[in-house]
Order: structure tokens, then sequence, then C-alpha cells
């Protein structure tokens, strides 16, 4: 019955192929006629079967008509006439109102799970047909994570640009930062590395990489050992393999710049070195990857840091890696923006991103939205 219901909804709506002339209620129709495709019925009031989907989802949501109502912003009797029509509508009981509590029938579980979808295809739509009849406009604002570049971000970003054919514009920065611009409204979208604390924002993990160590490279310098962070202190001829990474200092960059990620990574660090009995405090902070990887190039400490990013230090500095295990830890990169947001363009900009970040189908977990 539910399946049957909504196949017939759909129809009407989305798929239709028959062409019956019928009386359609609409005074911008010439006539007050109509072609109706699909099924043997009218196709329904468009504004108004979306309408009182939207009020469904929120019922479907609360279980609670009086709290229902207050979100919707219309009476209760209104919201209660109105999810009526919409079960006259499907022809199925979608609510099942009981003395206490009011719950979902068959029927109103599948259309619970339904509505959204339909819903935000239809806003999609909308939105798209918006952007065209206005033209070119301003260019989408996009902020990238500090060395993005390495990240794939502006691969990413290239991607929307090639699939959209809309202008761009770019900045970067750290994930704290790039959280604010987003909130202020100066960017539409940024990418930052989880977990962040923004619940007012809208977050799709694109992306993920392998966390490793850096390490000084095969050779060493008179780099001082660990203990005054000052170089000349001897050591000098040794290799990095004759100097274990157990007796140097852990550097960092500020845990100010993207505090959820900062304590991921300590907290792997302290997995990773407290059994081989080495300090997981952090010595002293660098302001960016960049310095990190020229701290860690001297000898003067150790590292942990995206993959993609220590490889590419490594082009230029005298670094190494060192996997973490295999599989080794991940990192995430995600993308935010303003729940004010235009969804459509949302959606297309997360699938691009998507399309680079998680190569090979991984779209199931690809773009898992956060409320």
């Amino acid at each position: 019955m539910p399946a049957e219901a909504l196949t017939g909804l759909r129809l009407r709506l989305l798929h239709s192929r028959s062409t019956r002339k019928v009386n359609f209620r609409n005074g911008n129709n010439p006539g007050g006629r109509s072609h109706v495709r699909g099924d043997q019925e009218p196709l329904l009031s468009l504004s108004g079967l979306l309408r009182r989907l939207e009020y469904f989802v929120v019922v479907a949501d609360e279980l609670h008509l009086g709290r229902a109502a207050q979100r919707c912003g219309v009476s209760q009797p209104t919201l209660s006439h109105q999810l009526k029509v919409l079960e006259k509508e499907l022809g199925a009981q979608l609510l099942s109102r009981g003395s206490r509590r009011m719950s979902l029938t068959p029927p109103g579980r599948a259309l619970q799970e339904e509505a959204p979808q339909l819903l935000q295809r239809t806003y999609s739509i909308k939105a798209r047909i918006k952007e065209a009849a206005a033209g070119p406009g301003r260019p989408v604002r996009v902020a990238f994570s500090r060395s993005g570049h390495a990240l794939r971000q502006r691969e990413m970003v290239a991607q929307f640009r090639a699939r959209d054919a809309v202008p761009v514009s770019v900045e970067s920065g750290w994930s704290e930062r790039n959280i604010e611009q987003v909130r202020a409204g100066r960017v539409d979208f940024a990418f930052v590395r989880p977990p962040i604390e923004a619940d007012d924002l809208r977050m799709a993990v694109v992306g993920e990489v392998e966390l490793v160590e850096l390490l000084p490279g095969e050779s060493l310098p008179g780099n001082g050992l660990p203990g005054d962070g000052l170089p000349g202190n001897g050591a000098s001829g040794r290799t990095a393999e004759d100097r274990s990474a157990g007796d140097l200092p852990l550097i960092m960059w500020p845990r100010t710049h993207a505090p959820g990620l900062h304590d991921k990574i300590l907290t792997i660090v302290r997995q990773e070195r407290s059994p081989r009995g080495l300090s997981p405090y952090v010595a002293w902070e660098e302001p960016d990857y960049i310095n990190v990887a020229a701290a860690v190039a001297s000898g003067a400490g150790v590292s942990y840091m995206d993959r993609d990013i220590a490889e590419w230090m490594s082009l230029s500095l005298d670094v190494r890696l060192r996997p973490l295990g295999v599989p080794g830890p991940r990192t995430d990169v995600a993308v935010v923006w303003r729940e004010d947001q235009d969804p459509g363009l949302a959606a297309r900009f997360v699938a691009a991103c998507c399309e680079v970040g998680q190569p090979g189908g991984m779209e199931a977990e690809c773009g898992c939205l956060v409320p």
C-alpha cells in the first residue's frame, strides 16, 4: 500500500506519459484545462502538496502536533487539516492518532523516508531555475584550509568550476578562521579539518588522509639534541637511524588553528609514543606546516601530519615519513556552509568535491551531512 501510494504520487509529479485532459482548478491556466500525465487522476497542486509534505516531515520528526505546529508557524487545527488532506491525496493513513501519543503508520514511515528526498530535489530545481534566470552573478566564494593544495582542495574546486561553469573566488585560512568566515557570510563554502564545534553550520566530509610521523632525513648536520631546542649541540654526522626518533621532542602547529584536529592528532600520538616510553607532549610550536617541517628537517624534533602534506614537504626538505600502521589512522577533510545557503548549490559543490576526494564510488560515505 505505501509503495503504491508513493509510486502514484511520483508518477503524477515527475514521470508521466499519458495525455488525457481534465478540469484543472488554476486561475492561471487558460480555459481551466491541462494535460495530465501518469495515471488517470488530475495533477496535484504542486504548491499545496509541497507545503503539506513539509508539514508532514516536521510532524514525523516531532510526533506531537503542538510542537510541530509551532515549528511550522501555523495553528494546530490548520496543521491537522493539512495532514488529513495529504492522507486523502495519497489514499493512505499516514499517522495513528492515539489519545496519548501519535505514531507513524507503515505508509507514514515510507513517506518519512521519501518526502525529504522529493523536497530536496524540488528545492534544487527551483534554485537552479532561479540562478539561470538571474544570469551570471557574484562568484561562489571558497576558503581553502592551509596546505589545501596538498589535500586536493584546489582540484575539488576546479571540478566544481568545470561542472557548474560558475566563477569562483578563493582564499585560504586555518579551520577556525574559515568557520568564522562562513558564519559572517564572507565566504560561501570553506574547507575545514574535523572534528569542529559548529552546530550552527552544515558540514560534509569530502575526503580523508592518512596520518604519518615526520622524521628528520637520512643525514643530520650539526643540530642540537633535544632539550634546549638549539642547533649546534653535537650529533654531527649521525644518521636519523642512529638517533632514534624516540629521543626527539614533538613539534606541532598552534592548537588555536584547528582545535579538534590538534586534539585528535595528540590522542593518536599518545597511543603511538607512550607504549615506547616516549613523551607524548608538545615541546614547542611552529606557526604553520612549512615551519614545522623545517624544524624537523633541522633535526630539532619530530611531528605528525597528513601523508599528502608530509610528502609535499619532503620534495624540498630533508625529511622522511614513517607510517603508523596498516592501515594507518586517518584524518578527515570537510566542507562547511551556512544553514541558509542554497541547498542545490551546496549539493553540487559537495558532489564535485567528493568526485575528487573520494574516488572509486564512495558516495555513501562522502558528503554525509552533519547538522
